[in-house]
């Protein structure tokens, strides 16, 4: 007896559409407001490195991990701008101390934080081989979900933006836990889930415990907390999206087409 068909799970952000982009300009416009009210240059010669380390330490140090409050970047890279490093500023920014030390005033910090939030409600471009892997898992017979831990309503509207929605199933948010990965195998069971994701902490190592396969299309940006090993977890590292579904189709004996 034929299994069910094979569910391919999605990430969207850095997966589906370039994300990446959005932050790199979004954290460009905070770097260069920082400049610009302090009077003070970023000397490093990659500045998007530079910006990045200090979003990356209030990352590692925050609770809230990526999601920390977009005012403690501003202090930090006010604070890296006069030569601080960036886990000491993370910790002096959680802490409330560059508050009153910093000499950027606290309505100007809103002010930069409400260009930054807003810069990164730009529609992010599709990557590469998106729309051609989504036909291909259509027309092989795959289903298509989402899974994010964002907004769903905002994972809706973006592929409706790019013409993808109706060849999804259905959005998810969820925690990607292998608690959550274990449910979604329940809910399938008798069908090959495959998750493919651009992260390997998030995406591919609690889906491949949950007994999902799984495929690395690794994203341009790499926090700085993982290493090059870290993508030998997954089944499969792919190019792109189109690579990723061809890998899925070409070990799916359920599949009704191939794909050339």
């Amino acid at each position: 007896m034929s299994r069910e068909l094979t569910v391919l799970l999605v990430d969207a952000d850095n997966t589906l559409w370039d994300t990446d982009a959005v932050f790199r300009d979004a954290q460009l416009l905070v770097l260069a407001r920082v400049e610009g009210e302090t009077g003070r240059t970023c000397a490093a010669v990659d500045r998007l490195e530079f910006i990045r380390s200090y979003d990356q330490a209030l990352a590692q140090k925050h609770h809230l991990h990526l999601r920390y409050p977009a005012q403690l970047l501003v202090r930090s890279v006010e604070a890296g701008l006069a030569g601080i490093a960036p886990e000491v500023a993370a910790l002096d920014a959680i802490a409330g101390r560059t508050m009153t030390s910093g000499l950027i005033k606290q309505d100007v910090v809103e002010a930069i934080v409400s260009d930054y939030m807003q810069a990164l409600t730009r529609m992010p471009p599709l990557l590469g081989g998106v729309p051609e892997g989504v036909r291909a898992a259509k027309a092989a017979g795959l289903r298509l979900f989402v899974m994010t831990e964002g907004r769903v309503e905002k994972q809706k509207r973006l592929l409706e933006q790019h013409g993808l929605l109706d060849s999804f199933e259905s959005v998810w948010e969820m925690t990607k836990e292998r608690s959550q990965f274990d449910r979604v195998v329940g809910r399938f069971a008798g069908s090959r889930v495959v998750v493919i994701g651009d992260q390997p902490d998030r995406d591919i190592v609690p889906a491949k415990a949950a007994g999902c396969s799984t495929v690395l299309v690794p994203s341009r940006f790499k926090p700085s907390w993982q290493t090059a090993a870290d993508q030998g977890v997954a089944d499969y590292l792919a190019t792109d999206f189109l690579a990723a579904v061809k890998w899925c189709v070409e070990t799916d004996s359920e599949a009704t087409v191939q794909i050339n």
